[in-house]
């Protein structure tokens, strides 16, 4: 009967810390709101979390903001090596892609767009190479080439002495006004068509053909992208990292969380430890009860 006794005291004083710290474990997220009883709010309501999640959510800013995510380890993370290069690798996987160009641009922007992009910059180019036409002054130069091809076949020859200027002039002027207004009509659709017919042979191609063709190497794009994106991050990153309030964030972001997400995000971090608690009150109330035991012998 006394041997029972003292298992009972010791099961009772374990089981009574057990629930002690279970009680405190679950008091620190419930209840979730306030609770009244008369009107009167009910101490130790809501839980310590809720009741404090503002305070909790300026403490994870400052943490997160001040010591684990601080501008330099963005600075480094952003602009190292490793980061760079893996930007670089798809970079310049997708300049080297063996689609052809023609279904690439349609994917990016769409069957419609991408032919209104094509007509676009067919008929850009063909505005701009029609334009250095005009600037060329075709008239002009067949008259001054042709006039000094005339004189010059003629040079030494008895025909020289009837082959002035004027009579040059007159000869090649209607021809080049001929060839001038021929180029102006024609041109237009001419360079249309021959450039329409390249767009579609490149279309046709993939970019990495093109690139290969044109000399360029893989590795030596991806060194420089490398170079380019290092550059680039570290010379955009202080002026980003100005604009950023990263603890503001944070606590922002906390704040917009709900109370019972709040309590998942942090029993998926420390369930293990919080179940440990629990059980370490079970263990601290059996060795009470030990020792309770102990002096009641003495």
């Amino acid at each position: 009967m006394e041997a029972f006794k003292i298992i009972m005291s010791l099961l009772i004083s374990a089981v009574i810390g057990y629930c002690t710290n279970y009680i405190a474990v679950k008091m620190l997220f419930r209840p979730r709101t306030e609770k009244h009883i008369f009107g009167k709010r009910i101490p130790f309501t809501p839980g310590i979390i809720p009741k404090n999640k503002p305070r909790l959510a300026r403490a994870l800013g400052a943490a997160v903001g001040e010591q684990l995510l601080t501008g330099d380890d963005l600075r480094t993370a952003f602009a190292s090596e490793k980061t760079a290069g893996a930007a670089a690798d798809k970079l310049t996987e997708a300049l080297f892609s063996e689609k052809p160009l023609g279904e690439s641009v349609k994917g990016i922007l769409g069957e419609e767009n991408a032919q209104t992009a094509r007509d676009r910059a067919q008929s850009m180019i063909v505005e701009m190479a029609c334009e250095k036409i005009r600037e060329a002054d075709i008239s002009g130069l067949i008259v001054r080439e042709g006039s000094a091809a005339v004189k010059e076949k003629v040079a030494g020859s008895m025909l020289a002495m009837f082959v002035n200027d004027d009579l040059i002039a007159s000869l090649a002027s209607p021809l080049a006004a001929k060839i001038e207004g021929y180029l102006a009509n024609s041109a237009p659709e001419a360079i249309s068509k021959a450039v329409g017919e390249e767009i579609d042979r490149v279309s046709e191609r993939s970019p990495a053909q093109l690139l290969t063709d044109a000399g360029v190497n893989r590795e030596a794009v991806r060194n420089a992208a490398v170079g380019l994106i290092i550059k680039a991050a570290e010379s955009s990153l202080d002026s980003i990292l100005a604009s950023v309030d990263i603890p503001k964030m944070v606590e922002e972001r906390v704040n917009a969380m709900s109370v019972e997400q709040v309590e998942e995000l942090v029993m998926s971090v420390m369930k293990h430890e919080l179940n440990a608690v629990i059980s370490l009150g079970a263990l601290i109330g059996l060795i009470i009860g030990v020792l309770n035991v102990i002096v009641q012998r003495i």
